[in-house]
């Protein structure tokens, strides 16, 4: 299991591939898209979206641009990455004009709803990972 990058300030939560999911050109072989489109490596994008890497800004914000110009609209970098997961914007839908939806990883194979999306509403979840909330889920406020 990929735990989240410590900065040595806080944990450094990302929602890079729940974003990639709400656009469509990045919803199917999206790290390689996302690649080409940033002009950064398969592999850089792999390794941001599992949290294998401390990024620089100069990575944010190729890859932001890149996600701004399929979705049409502008996104402040602070809600893609965020320390301890404190986002803008706390709903993926939200950010993405997304009318509201739950990821894939909601549901087991049976379609039953996994434990850690009980009582999260379509549309109102924060990642996929941690869908209530990274501080809320690590207990704190």
């Amino acid at each position: 299991m990929n735990h989240p990058t410590f900065s040595g300030y806080g944990h450094i939560i990302n929602r890079f591939g729940d974003v990639m999911d709400h656009v469509d050109k990045f919803a199917f072989k999206g790290v390689g898209r996302l690649a080409e489109a940033s002009l950064v490596s398969p592999s850089t994008i792999s390794r941001l979206i599992n949290n294998q890497i401390n990024p620089s800004f100069a990575l944010i914000a190729r890859v932001t641009a890149a996600i701004e110009k399929e979705l049409g609209m502008r996104i402040d970098p602070r809600d893609l990455i965020a320390e301890e997961g404190k986002f803008l914007t706390p709903s993926v839908c939200n950010l993405t004009a997304c009318p509201g939806c739950l990821p894939e990883s909601a549901v087991d194979e049976f379609g039953d709803t996994k434990q850690r999306f009980q009582g999260v509403l379509p549309g109102t979840w924060v990642t996929s990972r941690y869908p209530k909330g990274f501080q809320e889920e690590k207990g704190g406020r």
